[in-house]
């Protein structure tokens, strides 16, 4: 059996806790994101909503309209595809979108 050096030993124990307090905050953010992501698609069924990288690999929150989309709203301002950087922005634009539709009808 091979002597670690105690400092080796404590710097060992402090890269440890570390690795899982960063491995927590990862499932922590995950969670949130998976909920923010159930929460949006929930509120607004008419819009495909995903969070996906683009060609560079961003991360963004995107949605993309379902119905079929009419002249009467490109007249009114409604765009068929939507890409924000965080889910608050997304939420935001998503009512803006939602309301326009309705009144495009």
């Amino acid at each position: 059996m091979a002597v670690i050096d105690p400092q080796l030993h404590a710097l060992a124990r402090a890269a440890d806790q570390q690795a899982r307090n960063v491995l927590a905050y990862a499932a922590v953010t995950l969670d949130l994101r998976s909920r923010q992501l159930s929460v949006l698609r929930n509120t607004y069924p008419g819009w495909r909503i995903e969070y996906e990288p683009d060609s560079a690999g961003r991360m963004w929150w995107t949605s993309r309209l379902l119905p079929q989309f009419t002249l009467e709203m490109s007249v009114a301002g409604v765009l068929r595809f939507i890409r924000q950087p965080d889910a608050i922005a997304l939420a935001s634009m998503l009512a803006w979108q939602t309301a326009l539709v309705h009144s495009a009808s």
